[in-house]
């Protein structure tokens, strides 16, 4: 069995923060897309929490990066934050730290989802 699990939570400015535990790959990312539907569309931001993630895959990359840039298109906000030390190595590889996309911590992403 797969340690895997995906926790909603409502934080302020009508932002909802999915926390993701375990490994975000090809055989759970469905899991993680149906959540992100599943939200409701007046909310202006989606906060995805890596901090409990152990590993992430091209596939789960794949799928935040594209609901990143659908949600954008919409006048949107999904961003990431606190990724595990693994995690965020991968993302640094991907070249994702730099763009907007992912912050250090959940203050730091909710600040700047705050001022847009």
């Amino acid at each position: 069995m797969r340690n895997f699990k995906l926790t909603e939570t409502d934080r302020d400015s009508g932002c909802r923060e999915i926390q993701v535990a375990g490994e975000l790959d090809l055989a759970v990312a469905d899991q993680l897309q149906a959540c992100i539907d599943r939200i409701d569309s007046e909310r202006s931001a989606i906060l995805i929490n890596l901090e409990k993630c152990e590993f992430i895959d091209s596939t789960g990359i794949a799928l935040i990066v594209a609901a990143h840039k659908q949600r954008a298109e919409r006048g949107q906000r999904l961003v990431v934050c606190a990724p595990s030390d693994q995690v965020l190595r991968i993302l640094s590889i991907t070249g994702l730290m730099d763009n907007g996309l992912v912050f250090q911590d959940a203050e730091k992403a909710m600040s700047e989802l705050r001022t847009v």
